[in-house]
């Protein structure tokens, strides 16, 4: 079996830089692993390198790390664009952004200058010891530097090597080194189209919702490569382009367009073929109600004391006809107008007590307050390490029952963690790293390791 020849040239490449390889780094063994991090999950064991930035390729590190993988987020000097990108916390000695502090939790942050050829051999032997190396450049970014696909299954030829784009490593070439951001993927891969109140333009789906597509995606392709070395030994590399992650979550266009000859739309929020299925305004706030397909539907018309054979399914429900009839517009009006003369609690309880899917639409304030959250532990405070801001962090997703995983520490300073990885992983002795501080190619920011201002919200 051989590599596709658009990701990897071929083994006598490879064959040919493994003879380039510092004599240190072929003698280099594998340290214990997890080596800093604690020992939980079913990741233990597995150690990933990530050299990306903003929020696609970093966040497939994240959910690795919840699991227990030990992670090494590595940073340019002065930190990652995240960093200092609004919203901030401004509370604490040192500003932090709010992504990257959710972002970098349970991560080790090695700073590293990868423009150096010192920095670069340091890479290189992070790829040594570890099973996973992450990045996100446009392509060819990496290459002029020296650093390729080939070069890190030289250095270990088990190695998955994950690399991010908006437009792929490979394809029309005028694509590949466009910038590349979630909105762009979002607007390429189609999402954009369908996101929006139809009377309004297109909108981006909020919280780099193609970012963090693209980090599912690359999460289940880096345990799916993982896998294959289990069975081969053999690393590969993954092209991960967001707008394809983006593109694959459009559900019925293609379908639709290519069978009916039709180009969906941006809807709102309303389902354009069958209700109710859209927000609610109460008189505190919204909802969302949703009742899909006959059998749900049947209970809301019993619900408003509605005729259920007069507003049936297909009179009222079936197709874009029955929404848009006269007495599926009555049916909707009723049902906001039932919503707007009670509270969103209300609403919520009267009608799942009717077995009709409904859900407040809450705020990070309503997520803090929730005793359900707090249940299933989903905020879970933690020390901001960079910032020294105490913040609470989303929890674990999904939950096992054998080896769970676990949020153990906030988002480290920038480089927090590099000793440690140079001295425990990689065997340097303390004057070959007090030599790489010197000369910049390594650098660390002392982390706050106590909580510097009090929390906000505790």
């Amino acid at each position: 079996m051989t590599h596709d020849r658009r990701l990897v040239k071929d083994d006598g490449t490879i064959e040919e830089l493994r003879k380039t390889i510092p004599d240190w780094i072929k003698r280099l063994e594998r340290p214990a692993t997890p080596s800093v991090v604690p020992r939980f999950g079913p990741l233990e064991g597995i150690r990933a390198v990530g050299t990306g930035i903003i929020v696609a390729q970093p966040y497939i590190g994240t959910k690795l790390a919840e699991f227990g993988a030990e992670v090494i987020h590595v940073e340019r000097p002065g930190g990652d664009t995240f960093r200092f990108t609004a919203p901030q916390l401004t509370r604490g000695p040192r500003p932090h952004g709010c992504d990257e502090a959710e972002i970098t939790k349970n991560k080790l942050s090695m700073g590293l200058d990868l423009k150096q050829a010192r920095g670069i051999e340091l890479l290189m032997a992070l790829w040594k010891i570890s099973d996973v190396w992450m990045e996100s450049s446009a392509p060819g970014t990496l290459e002029r530097a020296g650093i390729c696909n080939e070069l890190a299954l030289a250095v270990n030829p088990a190695l998955v090597i994950v690399r991010v784009s908006t437009y792929g490593q490979y394809g029309k070439d005028e694509y590949l080194g466009r910038p590349g951001y979630d909105a762009l993927a979002q607007a390429y891969g189609g999402m954009m189209n369908i996101t929006g109140d139809p009377s309004g333009p297109p909108q981006r789906a909020k919280t780099y919702t193609g970012d963090f597509i693209t980090a599912l995606t690359g999460w289940a392709s880096t345990m799916m490569a993982l896998w294959e070395v289990k069975k081969t030994g053999r690393g590969q590399v993954i092209d991960l382009a967001q707008y394809e992650a983006v593109a694959q979550t459009n559900g019925n266009t293609l379908p639709l367009y290519t069978g009916e000859g039709t180009v969906y739309g941006h809807a709102g929020n309303r389902a354009p073929g069958f209700q109710p299925y859209d927000t609610f305004q109460c008189s505190d706030g919204w909802v969302f109600i949703g009742a899909l397909g006959g059998a749900i539907y049947d209970r809301v018309p019993v619900f408003l004391g509605l005729d259920p054979a007069e507003y049936s399914y297909d009179a009222c429900s079936k197709d874009v006809a029955a929404v848009n009839s006269e007495k599926g517009r009555e049916l909707d009006r009723r049902l906001r107008a039932y919503c707007a003369t009670r509270t969103s609690h209300e609403v919520e309880t009267a009608l799942n007590a009717a077995r009709i899917g409904c859900a407040r639409v809450y705020s990070t304030r309503d997520q803090y307050a929730d005793e359900h959250y707090a249940a299933r532990e989903m905020t879970v405070p933690v020390l901001d390490r960079q910032s020294g801001v105490p913040i609470r962090v989303y929890g674990v997703v999904p939950k096992m029952s054998l080896t769970p995983g676990r949020i153990w520490r906030g988002a480290p300073s920038i480089g927090d963690d590099t000793t440690d990885i140079l001295a425990n992983m990689l065997g340097l002795s303390k004057p070959d790293i007090e030599k790489l501080y010197a000369e910049k190619v390594v650098h660390r920011t002392e982390p706050f390791t106590t909580p510097q201002v009090d929390a906000a919200n505790p």
